[in-house]
């Protein structure tokens, strides 16, 4: 069997089944343990799968290709809390970055009423959100406009936001979390932007709604020692207590 046919077949397995062993492929297979692993690597960096101590799980389908309407009524009640706490870690006369999620679309709806505050954003949603907020000064980032996530991405993003711009912090969400893999995203556009803001701010806030605890993308966004705050929806388990105390994170628990 060629190699591309095997690892078609392996991934038509990790399709229907969302995980796979290494052992059971190399006996599958009758190929080497070794030789399995060298397919697991090339399925990842295809983006089908990530890879686990023994195996590999599905890579699950991204929620960015999902309409952001659609999104937004996803866990919509966990997210408007985490929005609405959100809010009240912004002061008057900071300069903060909202991403493109619809996370950082509550904390638009929860701050119309702060003062002299700017706000730095790749999406169309959270400008027309404050658009009509005369003490708010609104920036787009610009760039190419995605019309399923109503989002600004391209390298003309990245390269505005790291020579022109700097926060006091930053807000944002992203497509799942593990303790092993840290915050990921479905793809390399939406993650760059995300390391962007958070590089170019004082303070990192990760919106973490529950649907995203145990998702895992491909391209890692940041690790826990980047992020200083987290705010979640749920009472979050001694793992990730643990883990997030490790690295001075903040937990914020909005019940």
């Amino acid at each position: 069997m060629l190699a591309v046919e095997r690892r078609n077949q392996i991934e038509d397995i990790i399709q229907k089944n969302k995980s796979v062993m290494v052992l059971e492929l190399a006996k599958k297979f009758d190929v080497t343990t070794e030789t399995i692993r060298g397919d697991l690597e090339k399925l990842e960096k295809q983006g089908v799968l990530v890879r686990t101590y023994g195996g590999a799980t599905l890579v699950e389908g991204s929620l960015s290709d999902i309409p952001l309407s659609d999104r937004e009524v996803i866990n919509f009640e966990g997210k408007q809390r985490i929005g609405k706490r959100a809010s009240k870690l912004i002061k008057d006369g900071e300069t903060v970055f909202l991403d493109a999620s619809t996370s950082s679309l509550h904390i638009a709806r929860n701050i119309k009423d702060k003062k002299s505050l700017t706000v730095i954003t790749n999406s169309e949603r959270i400008v027309n959100e404050l658009a009509v907020c005369e003490n708010i000064r609104v920036i787009s980032t610009g760039g190419l406009l995605t019309v399923k996530n109503m989002s600004y991405i391209g390298r003309i993003v990245e390269k505005t936001l790291r020579e022109n711009y700097f926060a006091n912090k930053v807000f944002f969400s992203c497509r799942g979390v593990t303790v092993a893999r840290g915050l990921t995203e479905s793809n390399e556009a939406e993650a760059e932007i995300k390391k962007a803001m958070i590089e170019c701010s004082e303070s990192a806030v990760f919106l973490c709604d529950h649907t995203k605890i145990g998702k895992i993308g491909v391209p890692v966004i940041s690790y826990f020692d980047r992020i200083d705050t987290v705010i979640t929806d749920e009472k979050m388990t001694d793992e990730w207590r643990n883990c997030l105390a490790e690295n001075d994170v903040n937990l914020i628990e909005e019940l």
